[in-house]
Order: C-alpha cells, then structure tokens, then sequence
C-alpha cells in the first residue's frame, strides 16, 4: 500500500519520529538535490522519507538577478510565455520535507550559469525578489507556489564579488519580519582559505552555516591530515565571521564520480570527523554534493550512522574543545594545573595538547612524550642548554641548538613550527594540532632561518596580459621549507586562484635567493635563468577545476638556507 507523502508526514509527526533541524548541532547532514548528478535522481520528497539527511539545498539558482532555475529533470514545466520554472511537485515535496523537521534552502550561484551583481544596491534589491519569489512575499510568479523556502545558500563560483553583503543584510531584514520562522543564510566556498570568490563576503555578512568544499583542490579531505584545512575555517569562524557560532561542515563528494578529485570511503570521513568533532566546536556536520551520488555510493547511510553515534546538539557548537582536565595533564610532580603560572610545567607548554593524538609529524621519542599524562615534553626555551645540532618547536616559534644554547625565535603571522623528521619547519596548521612542544635528537643538519614566507598577490601589475590571458586574478602563493640537509633542500610551493586560474596554462615564476639553484619540480616543466625560477604547467595532467597547484621543488644551496621572498612572484593564467 503506497500512502501520499502528507499522509505519511502526518503519521510519522503523530508517532512522535520528526525532530525539527537543530542548526547548533554538530550532528547535522546537508545533502545538494536537483542536478541528477548520478543519472538517476528521484523526486525530492523519497529523500526526505527517512531521518538520512537535516538540510536539503535546492540546486540551483544559476541565473541573477534576470532569475533563472536549474533543477535538472525534478522540473521541466515553465510560467505560460515566461521562461520561469514552474514547479508545483518540488513545492508539495518542500512542505513534506519540512513536516519531517528538514530545512530546505534554494542555492544561488553553482559551476556554470549568469550570475553576480553589479554593486551592493542592485544586490539589496534582489534581495526584495527573493523574498517575494521564495519566502513570505507576494510575487506574482512564484516557482514553488505558496512554499516557504528555509534559507538561502550562496554557491559563488564565478563572476563579482560585488553586492554579496548587502544582498545578506536585506534578506536578512526580510527574515526579521517573520519572527514566527526561523530561517537561515549558508554558504560553500572552497576550502583555501580565503575563498576567491565569498572571502569579503564571509567576513562582512552574517553566515549560519558553511558548507565548506573539502574536495578539488589541494585541501580536501583526501589530503588529510598534511593538507586539510579545517583548522584555518574554525579559526575564521570564531575570530572572523560575523556570526560567532556559525557552523562549519566538511564538504565532500558522494561518490567516487561526484568530483574531479577528493572521495573518501565512510571509514575514512569518520576519522576525520571524530578528529574534527574532538578538536573544533564550530563543526556543524557534514554536506555531500550531491544526494543522488551519496545515496547510490552507500555513503549517505554511513554519514548517518557516524552522526548519530558520536554527534551532539547544544549552546556552543555541542562539540568539544581540546581542553582537559588537570589531573590529566599534570606533572608528576606537581599537582597544579599545566596552565596555571605557578606550575613547574616547562614555559610554552599549553593545557590544550591532545592527550588522544600525536604532537606532530617526528618519529622520535619526544613524541611519544607528549601525549604522555605523567610528565610534559621540555619545550625549548630561548638561553637554555641543548646539545649538537638540535632543532625543536615551541608553539609559534621554532628553535635552533646555537653553540650548546637554544636560539628560539617566531615564525610568520598565522603560522607554526612542526617537526619534519629533525628539521623544525614553520608552516600553516591545515588541521594540525598548533601548540606543538618537540625536541629533536641531536643530529648532523644545518642550522636554519626562519622558513616560511607567504603573501598575497592581487595586484594587477604582478599579473601581465598577454593577448589570450584572462581578467586579473586574486593569487595567494606560500612557500615553505621541507627537508634540508647538507647542501640539499626541498621547498614546497603553494598556489591558490580561483577555478578558471587552472582552466588553461599557468606559469609561476620568482626569484631564488643567493647560492641557491634548482634542480626539479613534482609538477609541470622546470626552467632557470640566473635565479629566476620558472615553473609551467603540464596541461594534459591539470585538473581544471583545481583552485590551487601544490608541488615540491629541490635544489642546492651555499651558506645558510632561506625561502624566496614572495614579492616576486608572479603568477599569469592564460
């Protein structure tokens, strides 16, 4: 016996089954619906039959503000004499999904379409449509009819970045006005940070979720740990968002055909969740693009799962924080707390190291020491005694063994030291742990400088214009030191643009400092003129909807190891 979807949501609310989306749990599961991105794409209301998925985010709105739909074949039927979806089935599925507790919002923007404003009023304005089209207004074509959307996703990927702000800040003014409603603005930048597009955006508006997308591009969640990134969103949004207690999800493909790069089977993603869940009280859940994909994989069913058995809901994130108590942090010979100033725990050593996890990426015994309840490493201290040539981190600082005494000094804003076997290197956190406190053996390396140097190209001379190039493209490049012995060094290469940056050929170029040279590159076609350093991409293995190049470089060195100096880099896209 088939029973009608309302029917069926009725019952099911009589039961006592539907508990309403709670947007401050850490628990929560969006899914994208409306490309049919695996090839059999059922209507929304199946998906909503089931506690699999909270958020459900309609896919997408690719054309404004001239409003055009794409929902693939979930709906196909037009206004009379308007090319305006009309879409009374996704308008019966909405209310069904919402009787079963799920928020349902509309996502603007997408990988392909017409879209962007031209300044923040023309953004404010469209910002009254939406209303009017979605929400509580009164247009007279409205696509889901008399169904009152939850929220608004922005799916930048393309165009200005003009009007974002002031579009959020008078929708928001509309939310207002319905006090008996909650609604809800979200985004899915890409993981580098910041995104190319919604990065002013996300720092000037107010945000309740992000839908942060840990898939192509150098941050994803198969990167995990090196290289994934959750660290920089949680720090962003307890530091910078707008909304302190916005929520973060990880983003990731639903399947191995969902994207260019990035799938991890459900084992993996619960790792990385746990790690996340334990670590960082922003975490919000996790989102799959899209809900065909997921639930054909399986994978939708395991998220579920791992949400359920380890997730929580509450004030503040309902995650927790990496805090522990005293007694399990505590010298053995002292009973105060690691953190208290009068207790005989080594300077720089924080109450916030994971007792669950590894300090950093060095083999040696210090290691082991550190997630040790009886005793604390020994942090090095600036003056103190060390032996050979030794190297060790304390926090944001890295430290060298000078002539038997410690040299410690600060690494680059926004950076910290971790172990490299026994070279302290300074490097962005991508999801590490940050108070690090190690010490190598002593062993036969070269003492170092400070090794990471970053900055932010976006000035329009450091990007020339040859006939064929695209606009002028905002490009972060970081540089940071890998492993360096003897004469020998490896120097790792961080470049992030926007998508249509890899579309093409890309070339960076810059300069090597004195007595360096360098011998080859892990990605693209190497070339050397004096110091300047020249690297190509190798079109036939790019992806082109990466965001970022990531690769190594080595060579040789005289005298003292330093990094390039980022001002002259210069990136060109063509």
């Amino acid at each position: 016996m088939n029973l009608p979807l309302k029917l069926l949501g009725y019952l099911a609310a009589l039961a006592g089954y539907v508990t309403a989306f709670n947007v401050n749990c850490n628990s929560n599961y969006a899914s994208y619906y409306g490309q049919n991105s695996a090839g059999n794409q059922k209507t929304l209301g199946s998906y909503c039959q089931d506690a699999t998925e909270d958020v459900i985010v309609l896919a997408f709105m690719n054309g404004f503000p001239n409003v055009m739909l794409n929902f693939a074949n979930a709906c196909e039927t037009t206004f009379s004499g308007s090319s305006l979806l009309h879409c009374p089935s996704i308008a019966a599925d909405i209310k069904y999904c919402q009787s079963q507790g799920k928020a349902v919002v509309l996502s603007m923007g997408g990988a392909s379409g017409s879209y962007g404003f031209s300044s923040d009023a023309q953004g404010s304005q469209f910002a009254d449509t939406v209303w009017d089209m979605f929400f509580k207004g009164s247009a007279a074509q409205r696509p889901f009819d008399d169904a009152v959307l939850d929220g608004i996703d922005l799916d930048i990927e393309g165009g200005s970045t003009a009007g974002y702000a002031a579009f959020i800040s008078q929708l928001r003014t509309h939310y207002a006005s319905d006090p008996s409603k909650q609604y809800y603005i979200a985004s899915a930048p890409q993981c580098p940070f910041p995104d190319a597009y919604l990065g002013s955006s996300l720092n000037s508006a107010w945000f309740d979720m992000v839908f942060v997308q840990f898939y192509n591009n150098y941050c994803g969640v198969n990167a995990y740990p090196t290289w994934f990134n959750f660290a920089d969103w949680d720090n962003w949004a307890k530091t910078q968002s707008v909304n302190k207690n916005v929520r973060v999800f990880i983003g990731v493909p639903g399947s191995p055909s969902a994207a260019s790069s990035g799938y991890i089977d459900g084992s993996s993603l619960n790792t990385i969740y746990s790690a996340v869940r334990s670590n960082y009280s922003s975490l919000g859940g996790i989102m799959t693009w899209d809900v065909s994909q997921s639930r054909t994989s399986g994978l939708a069913s395991s998220i579920r799962a791992m949400l359920n058995s380890s997730g929580s809901c509450g004030n503040g994130g309902g995650g927790t924080t990496a805090t522990y108590s005293s007694a399990s942090l505590t010298s053995s010979t002292s009973s105060a707390s690691v953190s208290s100033s009068t207790s005989s725990t080594p300077a720089g050593y924080s109450s916030s190291v994971s007792t669950s996890s590894a300090v950093s990426s060095s083999s040696s015994s210090s290691s082991a020491a550190a997630t040790s309840t009886s005793s604390p490493p020994a942090c090095p201290v600036n003056g103190a005694p060390c032996t050979g040539n030794q190297q060790g981190c304390n926090g944001q600082s890295y430290a060298l063994c000078n002539q038997g005494t410690w040299y410690v000094a600060p690494c680059a804003p926004g950076t910290y030291c971790f172990m490299s076997g026994s070279t302290a290197t300074c490097d962005w956190a991508n999801g590490r742990q940050t108070n690090t406190c190690v010490i190598s053996r002593a062993m036969s390396i070269r003492k170092r400088l400070d090794l990471t140097s970053v900055s932010a190209i976006t000035a329009a001379n450091l990007r020339p214009k040859p006939a064929s190039a695209i606009a002028n493209i905002p490009t972060r490049v970081e540089f940071v030191a890998g492993e360096i012995t003897d004469n020998k060094y490896t120097m790792v290469v961080k470049i992030q643009a926007n998508k249509s940056a890899f579309t093409g050929n890309w070339q960076i170029s810059f300069t090597l400092p004195s007595g360096q040279t360098a011998n080859s590159t892990s990605r693209g076609y190497l070339g050397l003129n004096g110091n300047t350093i020249t690297v190509n991409s190798n079109r036939n293995i790019e992806w082109p909807q990466n965001m970022a190049a990531v690769f190594k470089i080595t060579g040789t060195f005289t005298d003292k190891y330093a990094l390039p100096n980022t001002s002259s880099a210069v990136f060109v896209s063509t």
